[in-house]
């Protein structure tokens, strides 16, 4: 950051699009990582820009930016892209949104907070952010404004996950599946599946599945092509059978997972009866995610089977998703909170090099006349004692600045508050800082 440089304080802006803005083909021209990320960065320092982060995740493009005029800046950044994408500036403007100040402070918290997510409280966003901007730092773009704005939105992120239940109830059908399958079983490591059909739901089931090291799993379908690649997608061994034997296996297995287009029930009710006899009391989690259905709903009538179909995963995502709406008002209240933290320090900058010339003005007049002191009518202190001497200038001198310290914080407060414009809280504080020019 350039504060030393003219005694600025940078303004903060950020341009982005997402999956509200942009599809997902122009989205991928910007993931950049490597030799690209450091050409891109190469290339905003030659603009008039302080500092920089990039951020690229599979939802989203966003640059933050510090920049002593950040509407220049902005304009350059829409161009680079442009160019990076090799399309038409009209048609990319349309998909970029920018936000100046406050805006891109909200932005930024609201983001790694995971409530501007495709699915709102995801948890991956904030790692995705903390390695953009580690890599932001690794290239040396960062500095004091966007350094604390990122930590505050970090710090953020972890009291909306630790403070509402906006993460804490799955959204997606296939995590549904496991955590119920959890909550029957106590260690799915120690349990057996078996995946009938090849439907793309009941396979991401069971892959959601093995993260827990499902013991053994079997694959039944009508293709072993089909089955073979399910195996090799999961990474795992797999028993393979046809669909005629479905009721050999069934009876060994702990979790039955059904997604196949079949005319009729494929496990019925008297297949169930078998399956009960050879399995006692164990429970049986069965998933049926096939319309029409494969299994036969009646089975759920029988004791330690634990049967659900499509719409009653859909029924437990849609309660999730209301209960993570509310919790949405408690996060944004956190985050509009935070947002003003940060703000508060950020507009404190403003008065900063005032204050510093308050003090090193004043430490300097002490330390010279200290030093005279010394030489002329101190000679018989002892060191000890002279150096409570210091300490006690010190205390003076730093309790006679408390006042006109806060005080000018205060005309920053006022300022602010009021909606008065930056020019006026400048004319003031020249004035003040003139008055310790040599």
């Amino acid at each position: 950051m350039l504060m030393n440089k003219n005694e600025y304080i940078p303004h903060i802006a950020m341009i982005g699009m997402s999956h509200k803005t942009a599809p997902v083909e122009t989205r991928e021209c910007f993931s950049w990582h490597d030799q690209q990320l450091v050409d891109l960065y190469e290339k905003i320092r030659k603009m008039d820009v302080d500092e920089a982060v990039y951020i690229t995740t599979c939802n989203r493009v966003e640059v933050y930016i510090t920049s002593a005029d950040v509407h220049t800046a902005v304009e350059e950044l829409v161009s680079l892209l442009e160019k990076y994408a090799n399309s038409r500036q009209d048609n990319l403007e349309t998909m970029i949104y920018k936000k100046y100040s406050r805006d891109a402070v909200e932005q930024l918290l609201t983001v790694v907070s995971s409530l501007d997510s495709m699915v709102v409280g995801e948890n991956e966003i904030i790692g995705q952010v903390k390695e953009s901007y580690r890599e932001a730092v690794q290239h040396q773009m960062t500095g004091t404004v966007l350094n604390k704005l990122f930590h505050q939105a970090f710090k953020t992120a972890k009291r909306v996950r630790t403070e509402t239940e906006i993460s804490r109830n799955p959204l997606s059908v296939a995590y549904i599946a496991t955590e119920l399958a959890r909550k029957i079983f106590d260690d799915l490591a120690q349990r057996n599946a078996l995946l009938i059909g090849a439907g793309e739901m009941g396979e991401l089931i069971l892959k959601y599945m093995t993260k827990y090291n499902l013991q053994e799993i079997t694959i039944a379908n009508r293709s072993l092509h089909n089955a073979e690649r399910i195996a090799d997608e999961i990474n795992r061994d797999a028993h393979i059978v046809s669909l005629d034997d479905i009721a050999d296996v069934a009876g060994s297995v702990d979790i039955i997972i059904s997604s196949v287009t079949a005319p009729g029930y494929m496990i019925t009710r008297e297949m169930v009866d078998d399956i009960v006899k050879q399995r006692g009391s164990r429970p049986l989690f069965m998933i049926d995610i096939a319309v029409p259905r494969n299994i036969d709903p009646d089975v759920a009538e029988k004791h330690s089977i634990f049967l659900y179909n499509v719409d009653d995963l859909e029924k437990i995502a849609d309660e999730n998703l209301k209960n993570r709406l509310k919790e949405m008002e408690l996060a944004t209240a956190l985050i509009q909170s935070d947002v003003d933290e940060f703000y508060d320090w950020y507009e404190q900058l403003e008065v900063v090099p005032v204050i510093v010339k308050m003090q090193k003005t004043f430490e300097n007049i002490r330390r010279n006349e200290l030093r005279k002191y010394r030489k002329r009518k101190m000679k018989h202190l002892s060191e000890e004692d002279f150096q409570l001497v210091e300490e006690l200038t010190s205390q003076i001198m730093t309790k006679s600045l408390h006042n006109p310290i806060v005080n000018l914080k205060k005309i920053r407060s006022d300022h602010a508050s009021k909606g008065h414009s930056g020019k006026t809280l400048k004319e003031k504080t020249r004035i003040i800082e003139e008055l310790f020019d040599s």
